[in-house]
């Protein structure tokens, strides 16, 4: 005999997933010289541990509806569980719902429970009465129907069916919530949870309910459930209805049931999994019986309707059955247009003839087939790798998502996640997020987003990075470096507001940390995105001389990238050493640095990208010596002096000011004791004080910052520094703590405070030059409590940027070299007039020429009731150098300079090779290599 197992076996496995599945037939053993059934029930019998699988002899069951709950009922066969399956049974809420209203006209209430006209049952459908009393029968079985182990089984199904989908989704919605903004906390995990959560419930209990399925009734034909019709209204109907009809719908029903079992949904569900068909075997032989009546409903509700089982149906039947004739439509000449609808009905349903007539003669088959399992597992092990994809893969997406989030401060491209501080570029892409600094800084940042959308908008514009520290940890009340932060990024927006011309300007902030302590990873940021982005033509800023910024200047340069450095004043800052160059990280100390140390020893050279605005730690340094000792001191005849020096770590400006200041103080003559010296982290500047006081000083030179220094006046005044009044001379960088406590410093009865003051609005008042426009404001009272040094240098070089930037742009984005070309050429007669005084970058250097810089005395009635002392430099170029008393031969820094040897535009190509460039290209540009 051939291999008929091996056929039924190739009917009841399904295609591969991405298959359709093909029509199966209803497979009629028509009964001769053989038991039938039996030898349907043998082909079955290999099969039948395997997959859905139930076996009626004829006679078994009385009613049709019998037949169809042993099937599909809540204890149905087919809804029974698969050993080795490792998937769910099919479930039949539809079934199982219609037989529940049918069972409730078997079922009326007891006695006067009724409650209707004639105690007719079941009501009429009409009834309120008895939509109220199915309500509430609905309810109770809702409850009931998977009491014990089958219901909880059931409802954990129902749970995994909808995490599938509502899982993914919960991530999608933290994902989304977080949006391009670092929220605080588990927000958007807690949110996606929730999400999930209430997705997956609810989705849960549908089908639970069967809510999820019972739309069905409206899109099928028999007994159809009518729109907005309530569902026990519907259920009442169907108990009133008719045993003919209701045959039908069961018969329907179940064929729909075994169709979502086995369709392949859009969600993960169990139908992607199932790999074998189901299998039932019916006696038919009984001419008129129950199974030869079922069989017949489901050839003529699947012709009616085009829904095919996806099951594998053995019937026995007799000799005498009549092979399956396709309808053919038919009808008059007259009817024509009806029957041509009827018939594209017919040919979209496409469904073929069901029956497949075989004989069974002689020795029914064996029953010792052993089918291949090994596919329909694979494809059920297959479905649970997608489901824990979907349910675990999501998850570990989000949390590996949410770390790199997390590290990129909620998802900035442009920025790092290191030590707890969001360092690079915090606005590259669009606004940046208003929770990663606080107060006064993230309004600022707001303002300058807004004008860099008008900037984008415009189509052409030029991008400046403005490089600064902006996530200060527990700043102190005359923290110098909040108050220049705040008055850096004033200056900048201001400027920004008032470019209207084409190019329009594009701020992008980069912060560096608390005390540029990631300067160098800063850089690296703004170096990557400088390489992506055109735009990118400049860095700004750099307001203060330590490691950090010294680490960006060499990795800025290694980039070739122009910089402009507003208030860092140390003298070797912007060299670098040729190794900086080359690896373009350096070792971390980029360049000398100008701390005094072993760095000096050597120097490097200075950066050819790298621009300063401010004069020099030795100009200042040169210039309070000379205020000191030809004024102050003018009629000492052996004076003395002692250096307070901040000796933290990595602090370039300090630790190099105190060296400038003892060489000069040296070269006018006055005698300087050993240095005392204090930190910020160890604290000691009360001790600082008394040790300076103690060896009876005529002038205290402060080299310290800012934070320290109204508390080393105070010890100063409660300490005895000898007779008469001791003369304190401090550095640019108290600047802001004088502004804010003029008065009370003025008040000191044994101190007289003087400082130096790298730009001012005291330095323009009264005087024969022109104030800028800029200036001007300030004069009448503009940006009063901003520090004033940042405030303007920080305006100046976003000016001189931008005018670089302007003149360099014709008609198309200029590159980094047109940048560079241009600043290289602001010296001599191309010198720029800006609100600090005259811009003249005239020597090798860059180190600004004759820069304005001035001695404050504390006590006046100007701005921080300060006043000028003494100042040197020229505020305007048609303005005439002050040549004579302390201002005459006042260096620009320390040792022997290289000057050019001409001054105007042509003077900024003296240093530059003499090949020639390309069409279109600036021999600067040439010069500075790739940008």
């Amino acid at each position: 005999m051939a291999d008929v197992h091996g056929v039924i076996e190739k009917l009841v496995r399904r295609p591969f997933f991405w298959l359709p599945d093909q029509p199966l037939p209803l497979v009629f053993v028509v009964e001769r010289d053989g038991d039938a059934f039996e030898a349907a029930r043998r082909l079955a019998a290999p099969f039948e541990e395997f997959l859905p699988h139930a076996a009626v002899p004829a006679g078994e069951y009385g009613t049709l509806r019998d037949l169809v709950a042993a099937l599909a009922g809540e204890q149905g066969q087919l809804g029974k569980p698969i050993g080795g399956s490792f998937l769910p049974p099919p479930r039949f809420p539809l079934v199982q719902f219609v037989l529940w209203a049918r069972r409730q006209r078997d079922e009326p209430p007891d006695g006067d429970r009724a409650g209707l006209p004639g105690r007719h049952w079941p009501p009429d459908p009409q009834s309120r009465t008895g939509q109220e009393e199915f309500k509430d029968r609905l309810k109770v079985w809702r409850r009931g129907r998977y009491g014990g182990d089958r219901g909880r089984r059931t409802a954990a199904d129902f749970l995994g069916r909808a995490a599938t989908t509502w899982v993914p989704v919960g991530t999608l919605a933290a994902w989304w919530l977080g949006g391009s903004s670092d929220l605080i906390g588990l927000i958007p995990w807690a949110l996606g949870v929730i999400v999930a959560m209430a997705g997956t419930v609810v989705q849960a209990m549908l089908s639970i309910r069967g809510s999820f399925f019972n739309g069905w009734f409206r899109r099928q034909p028999y007994l159809a459930r009518k729109p907005f019709e309530r569902l026990p209204k519907y259920a009442l109907r169907l108990a009133d209805a008719s045993e003919a009809d209701v045959e039908r719908l069961l018969v329907h029903a179940m064929c729909q049931d075994l169709h979502q079992a086995y369709q392949k949904w859009i969600i993960p569900w169990p139908s992607w999994g199932r790999g074998l068909y189901g299998l039932l075997v019916l006696d038919a032989t009984r001419p008129g019986g129950v199974n030869e009546r079922f069989l017949r409903i489901l050839e003529e509700t699947t012709e009616e309707t085009g829904l095919l089982p996806p099951m594998v149906v053995l019937a026995a039947v007799p000799e005498s059955i009549a092979p399956d004739q396709r309808p053919v439509t038919a009808g008059r000449l007259a009817e024509l247009g009806a029957l041509t609808e009827a018939w594209r009905e017919a040919a979209r349903r496409r469904v073929p003839p069901l029956r497949l007539l075989v004989t069974a003669s002689g020795r029914p088959p064996d029953d010792d087939h052993r089918p291949r399992l090994l596919p329909s597992r694979l494809r059920a092990i297959g479905y649970w790798c997608v489901v824990a994809l979907l349910v675990i893969g999501p998850v570990m997406w989000l949390a590996r998502n949410q770390q790199d989030r997390n590290a990129h401060c909620g998802g900035l491209p442009w920025v790092d996640r290191v030590a707890g501080e969001c360092v690079g570029v915090v606005n590259a892409t669009g606004p940046a997020p208003r929770d990663l600094f606080g107060g006064r800084i993230t309004d600022l940042i707001a303002r300058i987003d807004r004008n860099n959308a008008v900037a984008r908008d415009s189509g052409a514009y030029v991008s400046v990075v403005l490089f600064g520290e902006y996530s200060i940890r527990n700043p102190l009340p005359d923290d110098s470096r909040l108050a220049g932060a705040l008055a850096e990024l004033t200056a900048v927006e201001e400027y920004q507001r008032s470019v209207t011309s084409t190019p329009r300007l594009q701020v992008l902030v980069a912060n560096g940390g608390d005390d540029f302590g990631q300067g160098r990873r800063t850089a690296e940021l703004i170096r990557a995105l400088a390489e992506e982005d055109p735009h990118t033509l400049g860095v700004i800023g750099f307001p203060r001389s330590v490691k950090g910024v010294e680490q960006a200047i060499a990795t800025l340069h290694a980039a070739k990238m122009p910089m402009l450095a507003t208030t860092a004043t140390a003298d070797r800052l912007g060299y670098v050493r040729d190794d900086d160059a080359d690896q373009g990280e350096g070792d971390g100390q980029g360049g000398g640095g100008g701390n005094g140390g072993a760095a000096d020893s050597t120097p490097g050279r200075p950066s050819p990208y790298y621009f300063r605005m401010a004069p020099t730690n030795y100009r200042q340094a040169v210039l309070a010596a000379r205020y000191a000792r030809r004024t102050l001191l003018s009629g000492v005849d052996a004076p003395t002096a002692v250096i307070v020096q901040d000796r933290s770590s990595g602090d370039s400006y300090t630790n190099n000011l105190a060296d400038d200041y003892a060489k000069a103080v040296a070269g006018e003559g006055i005698e300087v004791s050993e240095s005392v010296y204090y930190t910020v982290d160890r604290g000691g500047i009360a001790e600082a004080a008394s040790r300076a006081c103690a060896r009876r000083p005529d002038v205290i030179l402060y080299a310290g910052r800012a934070p320290e220094f109204l508390g080393f006046l105070n010890a100063v005044e409660g300490n005895d520094c000898g007779p008469g009044t001791v003369k304190v001379l401090a550095g640019d960088d108290v600047i802001k703590v004088v502004a804010d406590h003029g008065r009370q410093i003025g008040d000191l009865k044994r101190v007289q405070v003087y400082y130096a003051a790298l730009a001012g609005r005291e330095l323009w008042r009264g005087g024969a030059a022109a104030p800028t426009g800029f200036v001007q404001n300030l004069i009448n009272g503009s940006h009063a409590n901003d520090s004033e040094d940042n405030l303007i240098l920080s305006y100046d070089a976003v000016g001189l940027f931008y005018d670089a930037a302007n003149t360099a742009y014709q008609g198309g984005l200029p590159s980094r070299g047109d940048i560079l070309y241009q600043l290289a050429l602001t010296s001599g007669q191309s010198a720029w007039n800006g609100s600090s005084g005259v811009v003249d970058f005239g020597d090798e250097a860059h180190d600004p020429v004759d820069k304005a810089i001035a001695i404050m005395e504390v006590g006046g009635s100007g701005w921080g009731n300060s006043k000028v002392a003494a100042r040197c430099g020229r505020l305007r170029i048609d303005e005439p150098p002050l040549r004579r008393g302390i201002c005459a031969g006042l260096p620009d820094a320390e040792g022997p300079r290289l000057p050019r040897k001409s001054r105007g535009p042509s003077a900024a190509t003296q240093t530059l090779p003499t090949t020639s460039a390309a069409p279109g290209t600036s021999s600067m540009e040439r010069w500075a290599g790739p940008t």
